[in-house]
């Protein structure tokens, strides 16, 4: 019995070793994301909604020349297009020509299909992907497995790091599970899902 009981409590102690592990590995990743970008244009930018300051990030991409387009994927359907104007900071000219609303996706997954579609309809295979930090190891998993082949240039918009602040670290926590998740049902199940 005694043994049984010291080969549990190893195995939880590795088992828990490893978990903290992959924690710290993926921190070092979300806080390894550069917001610098090439000179060269991307297709289009998209904008995962959610936390605060991924639309305006998205939109001074926009205005900054970084792309012609800018498709905010997850937008609620209670949001107006004067809400989107005033969180964008964009003219009505600019929302016309160059923003496309995505209102179906209610996740990451989501947000993938939608810019999924708007990559088969447009012919893009360059994408600027913008979310908050600890968001876009997921995000970007997710749409690697939708377009293959689409380069995708991570944007972060930066939040605070988890070691100083507790909301912020479950937070974190939470994305890391979601992200090992997501790992491990494409390591059982490779294919991608149709969008």
């Amino acid at each position: 019995m005694k043994r049984s009981w010291d080969l549990a409590r190893a195995l939880a102690f590795f088992f828990v070793v490893i978990l903290a592990t992959g924690f710290i590995l993926f921190a070092l990743r979300v806080t390894g994301f550069d917001q610098s970008l090439s000179e060269e244009p991307a297709d289009a930018i998209i904008v995962l909604t959610g936390d605060t300051g991924r639309l305006s990030a998205g939109a001074d991409l926009l205005n900054d020349g970084h792309a012609p387009h800018l498709l905010i994927s997850g937008v609620h359907p209670s949001a107006s297009r004067n809400d989107l104007l005033t969180q964008t900071g964009l003219s009505e000219a600019e929302f016309d020509c160059c923003v496309t609303l995505g209102r179906q996706a209610t996740d990451t997954i989501g947000n993938a299909r939608e810019a999924g579609d708007l990559v088969r309809d447009r012919g893009y295979d360059r994408l600027i992907i913008v979310t908050s930090d600890y968001h876009l190891p997921r995000s970007l998993l997710e749409m690697k497995t939708l377009m293959p082949g689409v380069e995708l240039i991570p944007y972060p918009v930066r939040t605070q790091p988890p070691w100083r602040n507790a909301r912020v670290a479950r937070l974190w926590l939470l994305e890391y599970a979601k992200y090992t998740t997501v790992q491990v049902r494409y390591a059982v199940w490779p294919a991608p899902r149709n969008s």
